[in-house]
């Protein structure tokens, strides 16, 4: 169930080359309610596992929409806003791929909790989908560097 970096990476890359648009949403709460629904429907571990693997995925989507946002932000400033410093696009990059490999080391420790178990591989899906909610929180913060300024 672990997803591998490389891909991450290659979405990223192809996202930073899609048009700009205004900053999505960090809100989660239609795909928490969702995954409360599911969950409660497919109670089993499979099923269960399935429904949070569903909001794993939803949550993914958003953080790249969030993370094209800024980056399209940075190279297409609208006409009444200043030029970005190209460092901090720079850093932005280098943080998100820094990111997705905390992510993923942490996730798979976090899952050692049920290590050889069927629940693993829910675990890790859960670690993935909360990791994942917090860096978006945290990329549309007031206190990001490209918010900040």
């Amino acid at each position: 169930m672990k997803r591998p970096t490389t891909a991450a990476f290659t979405l990223l890359s192809v996202l930073a080359c899609t048009p700009a648009q205004s900053q999505p949403s960090a809100d989660f709460s239609s795909v928490d309610a969702r995954l409360k629904v599911c969950s409660e429907q497919h109670p089993d571990i499979p099923g269960s596992a399935n429904c949070t693997k569903m909001a794993a995925d939803a949550a993914d989507k958003r953080l790249n929409e969030i993370y094209l946002s800024i980056v399209q932000g940075f190279k297409h400033p609208k006409p009444d806003e200043a030029t970005a410093d190209p460092q901090i696009l720079k850093r932005l990059i280098a943080s998100e791929r820094a990111w997705i490999v905390f992510r993923d080391a942490e996730c798979n420790y976090e899952s050692t909790v049920a290590l050889g178990a069927p629940l693993e591989g829910f675990e890790y899906v859960d670690c993935l989908y909360a990791q994942t909610k917090t860096r978006a929180e945290t990329l549309i913060a007031p206190e990001a560097p490209q918010n900040a300024r």
